[in-house]
This record gives C-alpha cells, sequence and structure tokens, in this order.
C-alpha cells in the first residue's frame, strides 16, 4: 500500500485523491515531523504505526540516525508490550484493527518512515506538518519560513510547542488560518493526549481536521478553546515540577525524597514500581535539557527568580555533568544518569517507599 501510494505521487494524482485511498477519516496521508529529538521521534513513530506514511526532517544528519536507532528500539518495545499483555492506551487494539501480528505492525510502521535533512523532500505529498523544534521563538520562525515554499496549498502545519502559543508563529508559516497547536504528552503511547489549540485565526475546519487526526493516530483529543501558555496538561505540570524543583535546589530536601513523599501521599504505593511518576521521575523522561530551558525561559518572561535559580541548577549540577536523563531510552535496559542512575533506578527497587 506505501509502494502504491508513492506511485500516485510520483504521477502527479491529486492529494484528495490519496487522502481518500489512505481512508483516514481525517483525510491525512503523509505527514512532516520537524525536529527528529525526544518529541519528534515520538510523534513520527505514533503517525507511522497508525498507518500513516512520515517524513522526519531535522538539519542534523546525526540527529536523524538517532531518531531511526529510537524507532527501532520503541518498534520493539511495541511488540514486547504486546506479548505481555501490557500494551500502551495509544498501541493497544492494533492488531485487532488492522488484523495482523505485532511482527507485521512494527515492520510496517518503520516501512513507513523516512528520514531527510531536504525540506523539499520532506514536504513532497505532505498534507500535516507536526512541528517539534526547540522552544525557541527564532528557530521555530525560521523553520516555518524554510518549510512554506516546499508546502501544498492544502497543508496543515501544527506546532507541538509545550508552553508556546501557535498566534506568535501564525503569519511566520505563510497560511494562518491553516495553523494551529497539536501538543502531545511526553511517552505519547502511554499519556495518549492530543491538545488542539488554534489562533484566533484559524480555520475552524482545519481544527476539526486536526481532531480527527488526533484520532486517527490513537490520540485523546481535547479541543482548548482560547490560547492558553502551557494548555491543558503544561499548566499542571510546570508549577509541579518548578515547586519539586525549588526544594532541591533551595537544599530543603532531595529528589528521591520529594519523589518518595509525593507517590506516598497521592496513592502511588498502590502502582506497581514505576507504574505512578513522581515530578524528579518525570523530569527524567522529559529530558533534563528541556526541563532546564522551560524553567530558564519562563523564569525570564515572568520575572521569577526562582524559576531561573531552578534552570541553573539543573544545568550545572546534572546537564553539565552529562546528566541528562534516560528521555526515550528503556529504564531497564539502556545506560543513562539523570536524576536518577539507569539501568534499573532505585524507584523500579521493590522497597523504593520503605
Amino acid at each position: 500500500m506505501a509502494a502504491l501510494r508513492a506511485l500516485f505521487r510520483t504521477r502527479g494524482f491529486s492529494s484528495p485523491l490519496l487522502r481518500a485511498f489512505h481512508g483516514s477519516s481525517s483525510g491525512i496521508s503523509k505527514v512532516c515531523v520537524v525536529g527528529a529529538g525526544t518529541l519528534g521521534a515520538q510523534v513520527a513513530l505514533q503517525t507511522a504505526i497508525s498507518g500513516f506514511d512520515v517524513a522526519v526532517l531535522d538539519v542534523s544528519p546525526s540527529a536523524l540516525s538517532g531518531c531511526h536507532a529510537v524507532h527501532k528500539a520503541l518498534a520493539e518495545q511495541f511488540i514486547l508490550r504486546e506479548h505481555d499483555h501490557n500494551q500502551a492506551r495509544g498501541w493497544s487494539a492494533l492488531t485487532t484493527r488492522q488484523n495482523v501480528d505485532a511482527e507485521t505492525i512494527a515492520a510496517r510502521a518503520l516501512e513507513r518512515l523516512s528520514y531527510t535533512t531536504s525540506a523539499e523532500e520532506a514536504m513532497a505529498g505532505c498534507d500535516l506538518v507536526s512541528e517539534n523544534v526547540p522552544e525557541v521563538p527564532e528557530i521555530k520562525q525560521a523553520t516555518y519560513g524554510s518549510l512554506k515554499d516546499f508546502a501544498a496549498d492544502h497543508t496543515i502545519f501544527t506546532t507541538n510547542s509545550s508552553t508556546l502559543l501557535p498566534s506568535e508563529f501564525a503569519e511566520f508559516t505563510g497560511r494562518p488560518s491553516k495553523f494551529c497547536a497539536l501538543h502531545f504528552a511526553n511517552g505519547i503511547w502511554d499519556a495518549n493526549i492530543a491538545e488542539v489549540m488554534p489562533h484566533p485565526g484559524t480555520d475552524p475546519e482545519v481544527v476539526e481536521t486536526v481532531l480527527k487526526f488526533s484520532k486517527d493516530i490513537n490520540m485523546v483529543p481535547f479541543s482548548i478553546k482560547k490560547e492558553q501558555n502551557g494548555y491543558l496538561i503544561n499548566s499542571l505540570l510546570v508549577p509541579w515540577l518548578n515547586a519539586s524543583l525549588s526544594l532541591v535546589t533551595n537544599g530543603v530536601s532531595k529528589p528521591e525524597d520529594v519523589d518518595k513523599c509525593w507517590l506516598i501521599s497521592t496513592g502511588g504505593y498502590n502502582a506497581a514500581p514505576g507504574a505512578v511518576r513522581a515530578p524528579f521521575m518525570t523530569m527524567d523522561v522529559i529530558g533534563l535539557p528541556i526541563v532546564s530551558h522551560i524553567m530558564a525561559y519562563w523564569g525570564e518572561q515572568l520575572g521569577d527568580e526562582q524559576m531561573k535559580r531552578n534552570a541553573v541548577f539543573v544545568k550545572e549540577n546534572y546537564i553539565d555533568q552529562g546528566r541528562l536523563g534516560i528521555m526515550n531510552g528503556n529504564p531497564l535496559k539502556d545506560k543513562a544518569e539523570g536524576m536518577y542512575s539507569y539501568p534499573y533506578p532505585a524507584f523500579l527497587q521493590g522497597d523504593f517507599l520503605e
């Protein structure tokens, strides 16, 4: 099927025909994921495993190579979880729906993925763009400027920005009416939410298409009624992480004790070790460079000196020491350093809450 869709593109068939051939409720067929980092890699794999062709675009060949390796590891994780009857929410029922085994689904997903440093190549036949570049306004603006000349008239642009607003970038896309935020949580297959947030100039039909696409890739979509820095999840998450970091930055406690206190007090002890994340466990999954950047950016924007101190603390005590977190890695197999040491971090030990 992927080969036939590629043939249609090379013969110049119209995008509506391709979208009808794919059969998705949104009419989307090919997606361009821009940015091969932690979240970009997740979005690309989730989209491909749901049956879409995906081009991953990044300026760095090494980032693309790393992304390819992550995708292979995640495909293996999908197979293992299927056999262990512990499948992720965003991956559940895929074998039933596609009527094939997990190995076939994983292999097909990897076949649907391509990797390139060429914007022109990535945008060929693209129906939707998911931008996942760093949370730096100038980088996002330049990214949209490099994409718009290669985009078809119907192509929808979306941003996966964690905290910035789509109205800040709409004019740079060259298609403000076809632009909105489509934000995912880290660990997209388990925390399978999709926050769809338009800016005042977004066409309502585009919002509806993006909401449908979110369902097509096995997300639970949330329609955000007005622009809000942080959407729903990060409006809750960032203050939580900031408060937790403040306790450690100011010498009140240490990361493990903050996590233990949270888990015991909120019922996390009822779940298997690691099944419920505490704040410093969460930071390791997000990636400490991202955590530090968010604290620094919003500390500056809000004039919050504590947030700025928290950003410096993470940088000096963790990032500068090569402790970046587990991110897309497997905490049971991969060696990494962050707030915890991997594999088999302390919070996965049975006596962690004793």
